[in-house]
């Protein structure tokens, strides 16, 4: 199980810190002229900021030591809604210039005038450098995407990560929930799943990414593809069947072969729930709750249309919940939170009454998300599902508790007790809405100071 180790006076709140890579003991430069002889391993891998640096950073870990793997003559291409980290910064640079061909996309608002991306702006300036000594074809270079890079609006919110070669293993893609960041490693649990030597799937992702990056409308933007044993695809999805909620559509909840008792068994960690298309999905969700489900859901930011239907009294009563974040100075904004858009499946799904299903990717339950670049996978595994299902279980189970309240003042006037907020939020509080009107379920203020609990969120 995840080491939670020390929790409030470990964990940064800081968003780029020079971090220690494959090696600490050998400097970047070395390590760019010997790489690593790295083996990246398929299927998921998850972190938590609240472990060690070996659990903080495993996702981290993972995309660096394939970078300093990739030798010359390989590509490396990064769709990544933020890019900053210095340390992938010199990472890139040190492939660069052995001989790799670099392309990195973000979106466009993380390097805005006001917020200027240092490590961005540097790897996009050198790399442009880099290529007057480059082999000839081989041009390296980091650009933004202005909205969606495939869509008419949204954003280029997709986390995919390849490599043609790393070491020995050829055509590596991971996907998940993790941007190229420290905050995604310090301030976030987040997950990749990735795949190794299998030619149909680089092509698939090859594809979308040489459309991305022309940052103009694809012909057919919504992309999906099968493959033996797992379904992936890109967003926007506009005018499409929501493809989450094709999946819950084919679940029944009870009947099932391979689960106590028979009823189908639903996790789900889906970040942000909100907007018409959340509204929709946790419309579903409460439909199964009534017909029998077996159901607990961790999330980060719901609507507050979607909190009354999860939340509802009525048939079963309320879904269980949790609100997975922690503020531990208790200044209002959200420190850490679960970043995950995953969910798994147990039971009777597609007609199979033991199946095994789990759904991860970046889109959030949003709007939003179905006019963004988005990466979603679905894998129709035992392992795979039990391994998402164990991991959000756990947590669900075991997420801290929010500070105690120590204090001996009896005072009502929790305003002057605890500015600038009214309460803390504790893991089955809904908080509503940002800054000056932001609000507990039962309407009391959740600001009096204008503090945005979300200011620190993705959430797209």
């Amino acid at each position: 199980m995840p080491s939670l180790g020390s929790q409030a006076a470990a964990v940064p709140t800081t968003f780029d810190l020079a971090a220690p890579v494959a090696s600490a003991a050998a400097p970047l430069a070395a390590r760019a002229a010997a790489p690593d002889r790295y083996t990246p391993k398929p299927g998921p891998t998850f972190n938590s900021p609240l472990g060690d640096t070996n659990a903080r950073r495993a996702i981290f870990h993972k995309i660096i030591r394939s970078i300093n793997s990739s030798a010359r003559g390989s590509d490396i291409k990064i769709l990544s809604w933020n890019f900053l980290t210095r340390a992938g910064t010199d990472a890139l640079l040190a492939a660069q210039r052995r001989g790799v061909q670099v392309q990195v996309l973000m979106d466009a608002t993380n390097n805005e005038e006001d917020f200027p991306n240092g490590p961005f702006r540097r790897l996009r300036y050198e790399l442009r450098q880099g290529n007057d000594h480059a082999p000839k074809g081989v041009r390296s270079w980091a650009r933004t995407c202005d909205h969606s890079c495939r869509g008419p609006g949204g954003a280029a919110h997709a986390k995919l990560f390849m490599f043609s070669k790393v070491g020995d293993v050829r055509r590596v893609v991971m996907q998940g929930s993790a941007n190229f960041t420290l905050a995604s490693t310090n301030n976030q649990w987040n997950d990749i799943y990735t795949h190794t030597r299998t030619r149909s799937v680089w092509r698939f992702y090859d594809r979308i990414f040489r459309e991305a990056a022309k940052d103009r409308k694809a012909k057919r933007p919504f992309a999906s593809r099968d493959f033996k044993g797992f379904r992936l695809m890109m967003f926007p999805i506009a005018a499409q069947r929501d493809p989450v909620m094709d999946l819950l559509n084919k679940v029944k909840c009870w009947e099932a072969t391979n689960t106590p008792g028979g009823r189908t068994i639903i996790r789900m960690a889906p970040d942000v729930i909100r907007q018409a298309r959340g509204l929709a999905l946790a419309r579903k969700v409460r439909q199964l709750w009534d017909r029998g489900c077996d159901i607990k859901i961790g999330y980060t930011v719901i609507g507050i249309d979607v909190g009354r239907v999860l939340r509802s009294p009525a048939g079963r009563g309320p879904i269980p919940m949790k609100h997975l974040t922690q503020d531990f100075d208790e200044d209002g904004e959200f420190d850490n939170y679960f970043h995950l858009k995953a969910m798994t499946v147990v039971g009777n799904v597609r007609g199979d009454r033991s199946g095994y299903v789990v759904l991860n990717g970046s889109a959030n339950w949003s709007s939003l998300a179905r006019n963004s670049d988005e990466n979603l996978g679905i894998y129709w595994s035992k392992h795979r599902t039990l391994q998402y299902q164990e991991h959000i279980n756990y947590w669900y189970t075991n997420f801290p508790k929010p500070p105690q309240d120590n204090t001996n003042d009896t005072t009502t006037d929790l305003a002057a007790r605890r500015a600038p907020t009214t309460r803390v939020a504790g893991p089955d509080d809904l908080v509503f809405g940002t800054g000056e009107n932001a609000v507990f379920e039962d309407g009391t203020p959740y600001s009096l100071s204008g503090v945005d609990p979300y200011a620190n969120l993705d959430l797209g």
